[in-house]
């Protein structure tokens, strides 16, 4: 990598009185990236070539220690330029990025203040899913902190051990955990990539992430066929109720991805849209059972509405707590129309995902089509799988899932 530093008079700035302020000219790969020294000078005191002020300045008691600083200032740059080379993270980072590491102190990184400004970016760059995730999870450890923030690199090992057990004692689950710890860990990494932690402090090789084996999710195909035949008498039942097929019909579709579902994703039979977690884009064959269902939502829309009446709002962080407030009171629902059919085990909105996979599993359809993780650690390599065959091919057997 292209990299230099030298000292230079800044002659497209001037001072009234006709001096130039010296600065640090950093070129990463042809980027210019210029550091104030905080002092200036009169051309005429600049040799620019030997990058020291001239004998002939008067401005400096003592001109040899002055010249020694700037070189010293020069030398500290270039060291830390090579640190981030070594670290591979000059190649990542920003203009910006690199001038900020330069010039900052060695001030230590708190984590709960850390955590805000990932989550300020995260709200910019729209990814309020991942931002609701490092919030809950930064109150959890504010909480077990008493409030108190304190610097990354204070958690070790026993700090996690610690953490576990009282976040466990507290009730919570392991899975609960995992989640806690897998977070705190990318938050960790990414002030590593940032260059504001080294790796010396990393304290997650020697350190185990726990998970339980969850209750599976799924119903069988005989309580799917009780759940169809139900017939709702309430509002909410009805509503409920085309949730959860229109989810079971869309290949265990996400709560999230239909409620995002807008009249244009319908394209030559086909609803087409793009996964809120992934962006990776689902073609799916609108099946007659899927069709009858939306018909009762789409009429007198336009192309750009959504076609359920889940979001109401342009705001996209109160989109979101409009899809959380539905999901609270589709799954209560659930829960009713699940006892209303006597069924036994549990519904939720998961439980339509889940369902579709299980029971593809049972009709003998091959696992290169499904994804038995369900956007959990196999969906990429299944995914893989599934990219390699036509529409045609996967659309056969979805048409054999779906009709109970």
């Amino acid at each position: 990598m292209a990299v230099s530093v030298k000292i230079e008079l800044d002659r497209r700035n001037t001072r009234t009185d006709g001096r130039h302020p010296l600065k640090l000219l950093v070129v990463v790969n042809r980027n210019p990236i210029r550091i104030s020294l905080g002092h200036s000078l009169h051309p005429k005191d600049w040799n620019g070539k030997l990058q020291s002020v001239r004998n002939s300045c008067k401005d400096f008691d003592n001109l040899t220690r002055f010249n020694n600083w700037l070189q010293s200032e020069k030398s500290k740059v270039l060291s830390k330029l090579v640190k981030l080379e070594e670290s591979g993270n000059l190649n990542r980072l920003s203009a910006n990025d690199i001038k900020n590491n330069i010039t900052q102190k060695n001030t230590e990184v708190m984590t709960l203040e850390f955590f805000s400004s990932v989550i300020n970016e995260m709200e910019t760059a729209k990814r309020f899913g991942n931002a609701r995730v490092y919030m809950t999870v930064s109150r959890s450890i504010a909480s077990y902190m008493k409030g108190k923030d304190f610097p990354l690199k204070q958690i070790t090992y026993t700090w996690l051990k610690k953490y576990e057990s009282w976040y466990l004692s507290r009730g919570n689950t392991l899975n609960g955990l995992s989640v806690n710890i897998r977070t705190l860990r990318s938050l960790y990494n990414i002030a590593i990539k940032q260059s504001k932690i080294t790796q010396e402090y990393y304290p997650f090789a020697d350190y185990s992430i726990r998970t339980e084996e969850t209750r599976k999710r799924a119903i069988s195909r005989e309580d799917l066929i009780k759940f169809l035949q139900f017939k709702p008498v309430i509002g909410w039942h009805s509503r409920a109720k085309d949730y959860f097929l229109i989810s079971f019909y869309l290949m265990g579709a996400s709560f999230i991805d239909i409620s995002f579902l807008k009249i244009k994703n319908i394209i030559n039979g086909r609803i087409e849209y793009k996964r809120q977690k992934t962006g990776k884009l689902h073609s799916i064959p609108v099946s007659n059972q899927l069709m009858s269902i939306l018909n009762g939502y789409m009429k007198g829309k336009k192309e750009n509405e959504f076609i359920l009446n889940i979001i109401h709002s342009t705001d996209p962080k109160k989109q979101l707590v409009e899809i959380r407030d539905e999901l609270r009171r589709y799954n209560r629902t659930l829960k009713e129309i699940g006892e209303l059919c006597g069924i036994e085990s549990k519904i939720s909105s998961y439980v339509a995902r889940h369902s579709y996979a299980t029971n593809a599993k049972k009709l003998g359809v091959p696992t290169a089509i499904i994804s038995e993780a369900l956007g959990h650690t196999t969906e990429k390599m299944t995914q893989v799988y599934l990219d390699s065959f036509e529409n045609n091919t996967v659309d056969a057997y979805h048409t054999q899932i779906i009709n109970l």
